[in-house]
C-alpha cells in the first residue's frame, strides 16, 4: 500500500464515515436476516468494528470538551420522554403507521432474552454488550457521522474549516430528515433530531451532542428491560 493510500484511509472524512458504515451496514444485514447469521454475533461484530475504527482514527476527531454537557444532560432525560411518547403516538396514527411500515419494511430485528427457553448467561452476557453499544458506541458514532461530519460537510467540502454548531436551513432539514429515516420511529427520531440539532447549535460542542445522545440511549435501554419493548432495541 502506497503512503498515498495510507493517507486516504486515515483522511477525516474516513475518521466520520467509516465507523458509521461499519455499524449500519451489518444493521441492515441483521434487520433482514441475510446470510443467515445469528443476531447476537452480527449485533457483538458490528460494535466491535465501529469501537475499532474509532479507536483507530481518534486523532481527527475534537478535542474532549464539557461545555454543554449540563443542558445536554437535560436534553438527553428530555429525548428519552419525548421518544416514548412519540413512538406510541405514531403507532396510533395510522397513516404514519403506514409510511413506517412502507419504508422499513417492518420494525427493527429486536431482541428478546426470554424468548425460546428463557435467560441464559449467554444471552445475560449479550445483553450487557447490547446495553454497551447503546449508551457508548452508537452515540459516538452516529454524532460524529451526523453532526460532526455530514451537518457540516452539506455547507462546504472541507467540513473541518467548518465550525461545530454551524448549520443552514438546508443542512438542518437534510440532517434532521436523514437521521430520521434511519429510524423506524419516525415521528421520535424528528423531534428528537431537531432538538439534537439545537443543543449542537447552542453549545457548538459535538461531545454535548454525544452525552445527550448518550443520556437518552442509555434510559431507553432501561426502558427497554424494564418494559420489555424489545422492538426499541
Amino acid at each position: 500500500m502506497t503512503s498515498t493510500s495510507v493517507g486516504r484511509l486515515s483522511s477525516p472524512m474516513v475518521a466520520y464515515v467509516a465507523p458509521f458504515l461499519l455499524y449500519v451496514i451489518p444493521t441492515m444485514i441483521e434487520t433482514k436476516g441475510w446470510l443467515g447469521i445469528p443476531y447476537e454475533a452480527i449485533c457483538t461484530l458490528k460494535g466491535v468494528l465501529s469501537a475499532g475504527a474509532m479507536w483507530m482514527l481518534r486523532s481527527h476527531y475534537p478535542k474532549f470538551s464539557t461545555k454543554g454537557f449540563g443542558i445536554a444532560v437535560v436534553a438527553g432525560f428530555v429525548g428519552l420522554i419525548a421518544w416514548v411518547l412519540l413512538d406510541k403516538l405514531q403507532n396510533e396514527v395510522a397513516i404514519i403507521r403506514q409510511l413506517t411500515g412502507w419504508l422499513f419494511d417492518g420494525s427493527r430485528a429486536g431482541f428478546d432474552p426470554f424468548a425460546d427457553g428463557g435467560l441464559t448467561a449467554a444471552r445475560a452476557a449479550f445483553v450487557a454488550v447490547r446495553l454497551i453499544e447503546l449508551t457508548l458506541i452508537v452515540p459516538l458514532m452516529e454524532e460524529f457521522f451526523w453532526r460532526g461530519f455530514l451537518s457540516r460537510y452539506l455547507i462546504a467540502d472541507d467540513f473541518q474549516n467548518v465550525p461545530h454548531g454551524r448549520f443552514t436551513p438546508i443542512s438542518m432539514l437534510i440532517v434532521t430528515l436523514a437521521f430520521a429515516s434511519a429510524h423506524p420511529e419516525l415521528l421520535a427520531a424528528i423531534v428528537w433530531g431537531l432538538m439534537i440539532n439545537r443543543l449542537y447549535q447552542k453549545t457548538e460542542n459535538l461531545w454535548a451532542c454525544i452525552v445527550m445522545h448518550a443520556i437518552t440511549n442509555g434510559l431507553l435501554g432501561a426502558y427497554i428491560l424494564l418494559t420489555q419493548s424489545w422492538n426499541l432495541w
